[in-house]
């Protein structure tokens, strides 16, 4: 039984062709396992001889009616193990072996729903688990358990530790990725970058025309430079403070300036330290509500820092602006002069356990 191709031969005894089935891969790919069970076919109850993946072989002891063969019918396959019943139901086309003992069911569709508990029961079959039908029993396992190991616990203690670092390994990961998620759902960027200067004053031009003179290095109560406006009038502006001055990029005698175009900022004896920059409206209403500001400088110090609206922000807001200037005032002694020039970024973060440094408060 367990070679069915091999059993048939042609009136001269020599074998036949084996016969390919057209509805699933080759027959011979498929072995027959001695496997107990029972078939139903309508009324009709046989007792099987075999089964595989592609079909079900049961004895024909009795005559059956002429329109069952080579017809498609559903089968009732039943397994009996020990304690419990597994009984599928697969359709297949029943044709008869050519002695005319045996009926061939073969499954139309060998991967139906069926397939899973039918490689289940062909699996237990291999492994030697106990199968039983009745009062028949069958076991083809090993007749002695297996000997313990030498050395089985220093295996287990591997074992204990591998399984320890894959715990530890998957809560670390999971940490990141929530420090991650966490980040990103407090934390914000804004665009526009921050300008570390040094502090100052800056004179504009209060009408446009020509500036026809200037003297940077004015002192105290002297004329820094003149204007001669589109109206005629020469305008003489003083110098306020023995200031270090410097003039603005493009800015000479004979230049020609537009009302609030800048001349020259003053600089006083110390270096103090100016921070400006360009937030948006959605963050700088962030920033009002009380969320922490920090200055992210680009060699990874993160300062605390309080956001100052002046009258440039305000005519900003007014005209719709999508970005409004601000001043930042980093935390005292935070920065310095060796600080000017550097490049940093605005961060703003939800409180959540911090108290913001004095946006819109006293900090008291």
């Amino acid at each position: 039984m367990l070679d069915k191709i091999t059993m048939e031969k042609d009136e001269h005894g020599a074998p036949k062709a084996p016969q390919v089935p057209t509805e699933f891969g080759f027959d011979n790919e498929h072995p027959v396992l001695p496997v107990p069970f029972t078939a139903q076919i309508g009324e009709a109850r046989f007792t099987g001889t075999g089964v595989s993946v592609t079909a079900a072989y049961v004895e024909l002891l009795n005559a059956v009616p002429p329109a069952l063969i080579n017809s498609r019918q559903p089968v009732r396959l039943r397994f009996d193990f020990g304690g419990f019943t597994i009984t599928l139901f697969p359709e297949a086309k029943v044709s008869v072996n050519a002695t005319g003992d045996e009926l061939t069911l073969q499954f139309i569709d060998p991967t139906g729903p069926h397939l899973p508990q039918l490689r289940y029961i062909l699996n237990t079959y291999i492994a030697g688990d106990v199968v039983s039908l009745g009062s028949m029993m069958s076991y083809t396992g090993p007749t002695q358990l297996k000997q313990p190991k030498a050395g089985g616990t220093e295996e287990d203690n591997r074992r204990r530790l591998k399984s320890i670092g894959v715990v530890l390994t998957s809560l670390l990961l999971i940490y990141l990725a929530l420090s991650a998620l966490f980040v990103r759902y407090t934390t914000n960027y804004e665009l526009r970058p921050v300008f570390i200067m040094r502090a100052g004053n800056e004179m504009r031009a209060t009408s446009g025309g020509q500036i026809i003179y200037l003297n940077p290095a004015a002192g105290k109560g002297e004329v820094l430079y003149s204007l001669s406006a589109t109206t005629g009038d020469v305008l003489n502006f003083q110098s306020p403070c023995d200031c270090t001055v410097t003039l603005t990029d493009g800015m000479f005698e004979g230049a020609t300036v537009l009302p609030g175009d800048s001349i020259l900022m003053l600089f006083g004896q110390d270096e103090t330290v100016s921070v400006q920059t360009q937030m948006s409206t959605e963050g700088l209403s962030r920033a009002m509500a009380g969320e922490v500001v920090h200055l992210q400088m680009n060699d990874g110090r993160a300062i605390p820092a309080q956001i100052i609206l002046t009258s440039a922000t305000s005519a900003a807001a007014e005209d719709g602006d999508l970005f409004l200037p601000v001043r930042l005032r980093p935390q005292p002694g935070a920065l310095t002069a060796d600080d000017i020039g550097k490049s940093a970024r605005v961060r703003i973060s939800k409180a959540l356990f911090a108290k913001p440094f004095e946006n819109g408060t006293d900090g008291q």
